[in-house]
């Protein structure tokens, strides 16, 4: 499975995931993933491992009521919700 940062959020769903982020008090991320055949997966595992990380942020360590509505909200929205420690500037 390939997950990138969802890139066409628009309108209801950007809204959704916005109001949650304001309600909870947490910065979330936002996934699409998809499956791969397994040799185009193992390749790009390696091409990914040879780039090195890409994005770093810290896990938020949301309460159980935060961490049902992220799932209900992944389930509703077919995306994964990651809740991230926002950046020390």
């Amino acid at each position: 499975m390939i997950c990138e940062i969802a890139r066409k959020l628009e309108g209801e769903d950007l809204e959704r995931i916005q109001s949650l982020e304001n309600d909870l008090d947490l910065t979330i991320v936002a996934f699409s993933c998809r499956s791969l055949d397994p040799a185009r997966e193992e390749k790009l595992q390696k091409m990914m491992e040879e780039m090195g990380p890409q994005l770093q942020a810290p896990a938020a360590q949301p309460d159980d009521d935060q961490l049902t509505r992220i799932r209900t909200a992944e389930e509703e929205l077919g995306l994964a919700l990651v809740a991230v420690s926002p950046s020390a500037q």
